[in-house]
């Protein structure tokens, strides 16, 4: 096992409170497809892949964390909730093209995968990617992210990777505050896009 797996093996472990589901998954839904085959890439401990399985979809989840696997199996089968969780290490080779309904990524960067990804959705498949956002001072809390840009998105980066993608929303370094509803900064991009359907 290497170092980064067993870092994020004893992240995993420490969590005591299952982790609610990412909000803005939650308030975009109607942007997602109604259902079909969805893939959540670095699960992690799989909050937002219990709430997609909840909504409807068929959910394949991966993750490099063994631990994080097990605890999503675990919380699961407590929930009488269906889905298919594997540790794996995430390759471009790791995908098959055209398979997915659904693709969804929050606060996970890996440049290399991009394009297997991307074309690992159906026509018509909608892909959700959220990541941190370079430029933010991250030296206050963990919570901010990365503090090595290679694991942050440059600005307007997403839009060049999804460039072949039809774009239904794209936020970039602003979020929506949970109580005023207003927008505030966050260091973080959004993107929402669907892959063309062939003419």
């Amino acid at each position: 096992m290497n170092e980064k797996t067993q870092r994020w093996n004893n992240t995993y472990s420490a969590v005591l409170d299952y982790p609610a589901p990412n909000r803005e998954l939650h308030r975009y839904r109607a942007l997602l497809p109604k259902q079909g085959l969805a893939l959540d890439v670095a699960c992690g401990l799989g909050a937002d892949a219990l709430y997609l399985a909840d909504q409807g979809f068929d959910v394949i989840a991966w993750d490099g964390s063994v631990i994080a696997i097990d605890r999503l199996q675990a919380e699961a089968k407590v929930r009488a909730i269906d889905l298919d969780a594997a540790c794996l290490e995430i390759t471009p080779k790791a995908f098959t093209a055209e398979r997915f309904d659904l693709i969804y990524v929050h606060r996970y960067l890996d440049r290399e995968i991009m394009p297997a990804m991307i074309q690992g959705l159906k026509p018509g498949g909608v892909l959700f990617y959220q990541t941190f956002l370079q430029g933010a001072d991250t030296s206050a809390s963990p919570a901010a992210g990365p503090t090595n840009n290679a694991y942050r998105l440059a600005p307007n980066e997403l839009l060049t990777h999804c460039s072949a993608l039809t774009i239904k929303l794209f936020i970039e370094g602003f979020a929506i505050d949970a109580a005023t509803q207003g927008l505030q900064p966050a260091a973080m991009s959004l993107i929402i896009a669907a892959k063309p359907n062939p003419s």
